[in-house]
C-alpha cells in the first residue's frame, strides 16, 4: 500500500482493521456521529448504522493504494466477502471524507475515476 498521508496511518487504518475483525464498535468510534456510508445497496447515516453494517457485511477490505483528494482520501481495496465461496477479491474504491481527525463519510465506487471525481465535503 502506498501511504500518502499520516491520516491514513491512523483513523483509516484503524477503521480497516476493525472492519476486517467484524468490530463495529471500533469502526464506529473512528467516525463522526453523523458518518455517511454509501454503496451499491444504498446510503445510511450515523454510528449505529456503521456498527450494524460492519457486523452484518461479512467483508474484508485490504487497502492497496491511496490518493489524496480535496476533503479526504480515496483508497483502492481488495474486497472479499464471507458469502463468496471462491474468495476471489474484487477491487473497490472508497472515498473517505475526513473531519477533525475522524471519518465523516465513506462512499464505495467501482472505479478509481468515479471515486476521484466524487465531491467530498468535510
Amino acid at each position: 500500500m502506498t501511504l500518502t498521508t499520516s491520516t491514513l496511518d491512523s483513523v483509516i487504518v484503524i477503521w480497516h482493521v476493525a472492519v476486517n475483525n467484524g468490530d463495529g464498535a471500533t469502526a464506529a468510534a473512528a467516525c463522526t456521529d453523523d458518518v455517511v456510508v454509501a454503496g451499491p445497496k444504498g446510503e445510511s447515516t450515523g454510528r449505529d448504522e456503521m456498527v450494524r453494517w460492519v457486523e452484518t457485511a461479512g467483508v474484508r477490505l485490504m487497502p492497496r493504494d491511496c490518493y489524496d483528494v480535496p476533503g479526504g482520501i480515496v483508497v483502492s481495496q481488495d474486497a472479499t466477502w464471507n458469502s463468496d465461496a471462491s474468495n476471489t477479491p474484487l477491487t473497490v474504491y472508497s472515498t473517505f471524507g475526513l473531519r477533525n481527525g475522524s471519518i465523516s463519510s465513506i462512499h464505495r465506487f467501482a472505479s478509481l475515476e468515479e471515486a476521484r471525481a466524487f465531491p467530498l465535503a468535510a
